[in-house]
């Protein structure tokens, strides 16, 4: 509580964000000093500036401006990230890949170890380079088993490799963190369906359905399962 970050030597500063309107309470609350945990420790102006530029809707725009950064600040592991994360953006894996690996080779914040990682895999996989993907996302794992992002993407990795047996537990781990995700559970459906487990893949296709009904693919699945739908 306060007085637990107060005894640490934490200051607490509380806005009131409350709409006059709808009367609902709602506060915004800093604690100077703390880090939320998606967010990087080894934050700077340079990491900022480059997350910044990489965020603009005109990519080409960004890349040439990261470009730039990279000249005045040579050698940043960040400004290779985002370079590879806007090639990605305008569907170009294979330049964004090679973008990561300088980045995994300047001694990048072990915090951004996993995020580096699952950027790789997403490359390797648009690639169709699906066990390599799987073997980056195992390092991106040991470092950060509570990403399902992660596990989606090795799931859908395993499936593609016709591995169903272990892209099954991959998507239930996905959705033990996010249990509200109706993509995975429509993703255990396609796994238990190509692995022969009927009963299943049709319980986990009308959960995914009834989360999300845009799911035409789990639609379809369940169709061709149960001549329905």
């Amino acid at each position: 509580g306060l007085a637990a970050l107060k005894a640490l030597g934490y200051q607490v500063i509380v806005v009131e964000t409350t709409h006059q309107a709808l009367k609902i309470p709602a506060f915004y609350i800093i604690v100077p000093g703390f880090h939320f945990r998606e967010r990087s420790l080894a934050s700077s102006v340079g990491m900022f500036t480059a997350k910044l530029i990489s965020l603009s809707e005109d990519k080409h725009w960004a890349l040439s401006k990261l470009k730039e950064l990279d000249k005045v600040l040579p050698d940043k592991y960040y400004i290779k990230f985002h370079l590879g994360s806007c090639h990605l953006d305008l569907y170009q894996p294979d330049v964004a890949l090679r973008y990561f690996d300088e980045a995994l080779l300047l001694e990048p914040h072990p915090e951004d170890l996993p995020s580096l990682y699952s950027y790789k895999a997403v490359c390797l996989k648009e690639l169709e380079r699906y066990k390599e993907a799987i073997e980056v996302l195992r390092k991106a794992e040991a470092l950060d088993p509570e990403r399902p992002d992660i596990y989606n993407l090795m799931g859908f990795c395993y499936f593609k490799r016709g591995k169903y047996d272990k892209a099954i537990p991959c998507f239930e781990r996905a959705i033990e963190m996010d249990p509200g995700s109706a993509i995975d559970y429509a993703n255990l459906a396609v796994n238990h369906h190509r692995f022969g487990d009927r009963e299943k893949a049709e319980d986990y296709y009308k959960l995914a359905l009834s989360l999300d009904p845009s799911l035409e693919f789990a639609r379809e699945g369940l169709r061709e399962l149960t001549g329905s739908l």
